[in-house]
């Protein structure tokens, strides 16, 4: 740590504070516009952080976020639309409820917003693509009524755990294992809800037996970061040499044992490979660059850690500034790869 201290300098820089709403939303149609779509999301989140209850805000980001596949994040915005949107000027919110529901698989959700719009406007602009939905939740209602609780009960646990009510997920992961057991990813987010309780033998043994039945880079760089807390070097230096021997063709993996790498202080690997997704136009999430800043930090590339951070700054991201304020004081820093605002899963 030290010697990175010491080739910092004071860079007397200027971090931009624009408190306009507006600003970021018309930069991120701009973006939008032109199909740069990782920096529109960026500066349409500034907007809604700025200005949470304009609504034409939420619905672009809305909209950006289900292009994504974040269908999640966009019901948020729907729903809020929905909850402002008092004189429902903004019915269609409805519909694309129902289409993101559609596609996560939450089908009677997606039949109660497809009815709330029919509803709503019975003469309605998306009226025929509405009708369309419905055929296709009646083709098989008792396959997707099935499919969806299951689907809903992991969300509900994974929604938890996402809040850090350990506990409530402990419970549901742990039912939801009784009735799949080879469903492996409750196995893994049961290690996580038992890591977040503070029970880290539990998440290690969860893993373990989880690992005598099914081999996962996920659960294998999961456990790579519990042993690392708990000091059993030997057992982490084995999990290093072997991830780091791993070659997947799915990004997301990579970026996850990237991060985990760096978590557990092997920061030229974590480096390395998050370098490599870059260069592969890997998405260039807030996530990423900071996750990028850091791996270039801790390995002397202060000047490139410097430039990724005020990337993030200018669209708000509080760690970037506060680590670029404590370079600008020539004050010691010591950066995370977890940071506020999110609850890192790696």
């Amino acid at each position: 740590m030290g010697k990175h201290n010491d080739h910092m300098k004071p860079m007397g820089m200027i971090i931009p504070h624009f408190q306009d709403g507006t600003y970021f939303y018309e930069k991120g149609i701009e973006a939008y516009r032109a199909k740069n779509i990782q920096k529109a999301t960026r500066y349409l989140d500034r907007a809604v952080q700025l200005d949470p209850t304009e609504l034409a805000f939420l619905a672009q980001f809305a909209v950006i976020l289900t292009d994504q596949g974040d269908y999640y994040r966009s019901n948020d915005c729907l729903k809020k639309i929905v909850e402002l949107d008092l004189d429902e000027e903004m019915t269609e919110s409805y519909f694309f409820l129902a289409a993101n529901y559609l596609n996560l698989g939450l089908f009677e959700h997606a039949r109660k917003e497809a009815l709330f719009y029919i509803e709503k406007e019975p003469d309605g602009e998306f009226l025929e693509e509405v009708e369309e939905l419905l055929e296709i939740l009646q083709e098989d209602d008792e396959l997707f009524a099935e499919a969806e609780s299951f689907l809903i009960r992991y969300e509900l646990a994974s929604h938890e755990l996402e809040k850090q009510n350990f506990d409530t997920a402990i419970t549901y992961f742990s039912d939801l294992i009784k009735e799949e057991p080879t469903y492996w990813m409750a196995h893994i987010r049961l290690a996580e809800a038992y890591y977040g309780a503070g029970n880290i033998a539990v998440a290690i043994s969860t893993l373990e037996n989880m690992l005598k039945k099914e081999d996962s880079i996920t659960a294998r760089s999961h456990l790579m970061i519990y042993l690392f807390e708990i000091g059993e070097t030997k057992q982490v230096d084995n999990l290093v040499k072997t991830l780091s021997n791993v070659w997947s063709i799915d990004y997301e993996h990579c970026y996850q044992v990237a991060v985990c790498f760096g978590k557990v202080g092997e920061h030229e690997l974590a480096y390395n490979e998050l370098g490599r997704l870059q260069r592969k136009g890997f998405n260039e999430t807030g996530n990423f660059i900071y996750h990028l800043a850091v791996a270039s930090f801790y390995t002397g590339r202060i000047e490139k850690a410097t430039k990724l951070w005020e990337k993030l700054a200018i669209v708000g991201n509080a760690d970037a500034i506060t680590n670029l304020n404590f370079f600008q004081e020539g004050k010691l820093t010591q950066p995370s790869y977890d940071f506020s605002g999110m609850y890192q899963s790696v």
